[in-house]
């Protein structure tokens, strides 16, 4: 896999070091806004990464490119994938996927007519214990009530009470919890029982 990483953020720092060690993974690309090129290149010259530009069009051209993690703000993430699966490259895309079902299945569709790879960047569903829980589920007779909870206090908060509001606080943005860490539980309970028959949210703006 000849990788292009979309992003210089938090998320970027901390997979880097991981993609670094894995066999068959070259770093090929990494794409920044104007404002952070130069985050961009340092972070190119710590992982051996061999172009650095805030050039999208130069990295999809690029024919050491052949696959694109999509590691931008949620409100991107369907207009860089897509010009990527148009472009011939593979797709890996951060969580969540899109902001609308009808830009998955834009997404799906131009994925399948150009025979390019479209995968979502999270893996809860491919862990041991994933696993062992499905298979065990049979066990627990009949599930009426399943409650989940995946908190933790946001590195962007503080800001966020100074009013410095981030992309993943934004709603313009595609930002909240629903679409943030909640998504977790969704992948989780949808992966153990299923699609559901009908769905009720209420936000608690407390």
């Amino acid at each position: 896999m000849k990788l292009a990483i979309l992003g210089t953020g938090k998320i970027v720092d901390e997979v880097l070091p991981v993609l670094k060690e894995i066999n068959g993974i070259e770093l090929s690309a990494i794409l920044s806004t104007p404002r952070s090129l130069e985050k961009a290149q340092k972070l190119a010259k710590i992982y051996g990464i061999s172009q650095a530009s805030s050039d999208y069009d130069s990295i999809l051209a690029n024919p050491d490119v052949d696959t694109v993690y999509v590691v931008l703000p949620n409100h991107l993430h369907y207009d860089y994938a897509k010009k990527a699966l148009i472009a011939g490259k593979h797709v890996i895309c951060e969580k969540p996927f899109t902001l609308t079902l009808a830009e998955f299945e834009d997404l799906a569709k131009i994925a399948e007519q150009n025979n390019r790879i479209l995968l979502e960047a999270i893996t809860n569903q491919y862990l041991g214990n994933f696993a062992a829980i499905k298979g065990n589920l049979a066990k627990l007779g009949d599930i009426k009530i399943v409650e989940c909870n995946y908190s933790q206090y946001s590195s962007r908060y503080d800001a966020f009470k100074r009013g410095e509001i981030a992309p993943a606080f934004d709603p313009e943005k595609g930002g909240g919890a629903l679409r943030d860490l909640n998504i977790y539980n969704i992948h989780l309970v949808i992966g153990l029982f299923g699609k559901p028959e009908k769905v009720q949210y209420l936000a608690n703006m407390e």
